[in-house]
């Protein structure tokens, strides 16, 4: 299980709402695009790590978040806000089941 911060968890958590705001829909896919090239970036670290230990498995979530997050972005992009929402809310289940919040600090 990976960690994941409270503020981009809640900021996830937020974005499937957004998705159905016709004004809010460039940002949206921008925000998609960026988080796309995040996880593209974090996919191809964990690749080239794959001689060190056990990161295949991080390669595999990732290329399964990469694949939803790609799918998400098209349905919004073809003007599908509503399945586009859906998928997310699928994508927000993935993340919750394979991360956990980061601990409050003392």
């Amino acid at each position: 299980m990976l960690i994941i911060g409270r503020e981009t968890m809640d900021r996830l958590m937020s974005f499937s709402a957004s998705m159905a705001d016709p004004n809010k829909k460039a940002g949206c896919i921008a925000d998609l695009e960026d988080l796309i090239v995040m996880k593209e970036s974090h996919l191809a670290r964990a690749e080239w790590g794959s001689c060190c230990g056990n990161v295949a498995h991080l390669a595999a979530q990732i290329d399964t978040e990469l694949t939803m997050l790609r799918a998400v972005l098209g349905s919004l992009m073809s003007g599908d806000s509503a399945k586009a929402s859906s998928m997310f809310d699928d994508y927000i289940a993935l993340v919750r089941r394979n991360y956990q919040p980061e601990q409050d600090r003392w």
